[in-house]
């Protein structure tokens, strides 16, 4: 069985709020203080623990990222995965996908509850749902996806970073 819980607390001009994550590598990282470095690709998603579909979606969204990396660091944008999962399970994820980005861990899930990221649960597993967000170099939220998915989605963002004309 699985129920989604949730509603966005974070809209578009909004400042990304201060929350802190762990990465697979042990870093630790608060969201704030991305400001004033440099614009930022923050996706929210499950993965490392599901089964069947649910993990070929998140497979898929964290593939798109990978791919998108080199012309990602190359125009200095930041790019951070997230998921409700453990540092280990993250870091296995990580390896077996050979993820050239970091993962950052949620499992108390504090940031999809500041944020308002809706999340699944099925068999006592809660995960976040597919989320994205393109945060510019002062820390406002410039663009966010719901229901993300792999088909646009760095495109979107860059354009929401890097506004044509």
């Amino acid at each position: 069985m699985s129920t989604a819980t949730g509603g966005l607390k974070v809209k578009i001009g909004d400042q990304i709020p201060s929350v802190g994550l762990r990465a697979t590598d042990g870093y630790l990282l608060n969201l704030r203080s991305l400001v004033g470095k440099q614009p930022v690709i923050l996706l929210f998603f499950g993965g490392p623990t599901l089964k069947g579909a649910a993990r070929e979606r998140g497979d898929a969204l964290a593939e798109a990222l990978k791919d998108a990396y080199p012309r990602l660091t190359k125009q200095v944008v930041t790019v951070i995965g997230v998921t409700t999962d453990n540092e280990q399970q993250q870091a296995a994820y990580v390896k077996e996908l050979e993820l050239p980005y970091l993962l950052f861990s949620d499992e108390r899930r504090i940031a999809v509850a500041q944020l308002g990221i809706p999340t699944t649960e099925a068999r006592g597993n809660v995960n976040a749902e597919s989320t994205a967000f393109a945060v510019g170099i002062d820390g406002t939220i410039l663009d966010i996806v719901e229901q993300a998915t792999p088909k646009g989605l760095v495109a979107r963002l860059l354009e929401a970073i890097f506004p044509p004309g």
